[in-house]
């Protein structure tokens, strides 16, 4: 006799197998992003107060990921319905992803980071106030950190860029020493406190440099 499948908590894998699914997980806002929300049973209206999103715009797209199958129905609190993801980890085939058109899956992703970041800035120099001492933007050539000595101020926003000679095993080696050290942030969280903040580090690597003619 087959086992109940466990209805609260996500299996581990699932195959993407239709267009909907592949279109809507793809979504950079409201596809995985919004389906981390639902590891646990979670409704749609804690789904939008934890992304700061209206909760009707969070409700419509919960709604879309249910229908297409990539959140399950899991319970109920009270009188609103609890969903969970349909598994941790999604596997989408080549077949289903417009690769072809890299603009159209990054394109969303790089302008809201892009939006974020430069808000930060604005958002730094505010906290600021009047230019003094130790507010020098610092542009470092060659290799070698720069100074970080100097007081930026409190959850500075920060860009580094690097063009390296690699070996196909440095350059997966180097993704894995930056992974792990997002993972231990994630997993060393200190929780809300009177001075933790959202903060948002971003990993892009890739073979090639900028600037080609």
């Amino acid at each position: 006799m087959p086992a109940t499948p466990d209805t609260r908590h996500p299996p581990e894998a699932l195959h993407v197998t239709t267009p909907a699914q592949a279109d809507a997980l793809m979504d950079f806002t409201y596809g995985a992003r919004l389906l981390e929300q639902f590891l646990t049973p979670t409704t749609a209206s804690s789904a939008a107060y934890a992304l700061n999103e209206p909760a009707n715009r969070v409700t419509y797209h919960v709604c879309k990921l249910r229908d297409c199958g990539l959140l399950r129905v899991a319970g109920h609190h009270g009188k609103r319905v609890q969903y969970v993801a349909a598994a941790r980890t999604f596997h989408v085939p080549r077949t289903l992803v417009q690769l072809d058109e890299p603009l159209t899956v990054i394109g969303p992703a790089m302008r809201e980071i892009t939006a974020a970041y430069a808000h930060a800035i604005l958002d730094w120099q505010t906290r600021q106030g009047h230019p003094g001492s130790g507010d020098d933007l610092t542009i470092h050539l060659g290799r070698g950190a720069p100074d970080t000595r100097t007081d930026t101020g409190v959850f500075a926003p920060a860009m580094r860029m690097r063009t390296v000679q690699l070996r196909p095993q440095q350059y997966r080696a180097a993704q894995d020493a930056i992974n792990d050290i997002l993972d231990r942030l994630n997993t060393d969280e200190p929780g809300e406190t009177e001075d933790t903040r959202t903060s948002t580090f971003v990993l892009l690597t890739f073979k090639g440099q900028l600037h080609l003619t």
